[in-house]
């Protein structure tokens, strides 16, 4: 009885002192790095966001890769996820855009071209329907 109390006692005040560690008040915030925000503001849907922060940032090459990131993941979205658009030439045009600007920083991105490729062979097997002219007109700088 008396190594039972023992054993008890021993793991209650390791479960306080685990608590105390946890929860000490002079623990600073940790400062989220532009990737953290842009992965948070990506995982919660919110492309315009990401778009926003990323915009009036100074050139460099991980604003480059984090707006080529947002871009796809944007364009993945519309394509595939977005519910309140009901219509599919909106949704295929508004993917196609964000497409043509990942192709903008990486004209090599395989999974834009995939992407787009894919869009384009099914506005193929409809002879009276075609993107926007506009994106057209985009995506022919890019061999389209």
């Amino acid at each position: 009885m008396k190594k039972l109390f023992i054993v008890s006692f021993s793991l209650l005040l390791f479960s306080c002192s685990a608590n105390q560690q946890t929860e000490s008040p002079n623990t600073e915030p940790v400062e989220q790095t532009l990737e953290d925000k842009v992965d948070a503001l990506l995982d919660a849907d919110l492309y315009t966001e990401a778009l926003e922060l990323l915009t009036d940032l100074e050139d460099t090459e991980e604003k480059n890769s984090l707006l080529e990131t947002t871009y796809l993941n944007y364009g993945l979205f519309l394509e595939y996820r977005d519910s309140n658009v009901s219509n599919m030439r909106d949704k295929m045009n508004g993917a196609l855009r964000q497409y043509v600007e990942v192709l903008k920083i990486n004209p090599d991105n395989e999974k834009a071209i995939t992407e787009i490729e894919q869009i384009l062979g099914i506005y193929s097997t409809f002879p009276d329907r075609s993107p926007d002219p506009d994106i057209m007109t985009e995506l022919e700088k890019f061999g389209f």
